[in-house]
């Protein structure tokens, strides 16, 4: 019963985070907060680079990311090879990286400060879920990344 009464309040302060955070992401400008990324934090040549913080992947709570709204969004040819940089910048808590049917053979937790690379080959097309399997205070927002493999 507990249970349920927190995850009801978590998706009760999840929508309001969201609708406020379409507004800040709109508004916001060069107020945007800052995050110190650990050392080896690079976007690799000709990939992506993925930030894991107090507000999500990428900034997903301020760019209101939610059911209606997938960020971040990766979109690739398929038979491409794909290289994610993924950086924990929270100092606090560790967050999960996973990317269904391509990177989810294990739940992986990346800690604060680490860095974790991230290749496999493209070979499916469709749209793909990128998202935490871990729980985390800010989880419900990294529910909604996506890969998108085009044919």
């Amino acid at each position: 019963m507990v249970l349920v009464a927190i995850t009801i309040a978590g998706v009760v302060a999840s929508s309001a985070v969201i609708l406020g955070g379409v507004a800040s992401s709109e508004g916001a400008g060069s107020s945007l907060p800052s995050v110190v990324l650990p050392p080896g934090c690079v976007r690799p040549e000709g990939g992506y680079l993925v930030v894991l913080s107090k507000y999500g992947y990428n900034d997903s709570i301020l760019e209101g990311a939610g059911p209606t709204k997938a960020w971040p969004v990766i979109t690739v040819q398929q038979g491409s090879v794909v290289s994610i940089t993924v950086c924990n910048a929270d100092t606090t808590e560790s967050h999960g990286f996973q990317v269904e049917t391509y990177y989810d053979s294990k739940i992986v937790a990346v800690a604060p400060g680490e860095v974790l690379n991230v290749t496999f080959v493209a070979t499916t097309a469709g749209t793909f879920q990128i998202y935490c399997a871990i729980w985390c205070s800010i989880h419900l927002f990294m529910q909604y990344g996506q890969l998108r493999v085009m044919p």
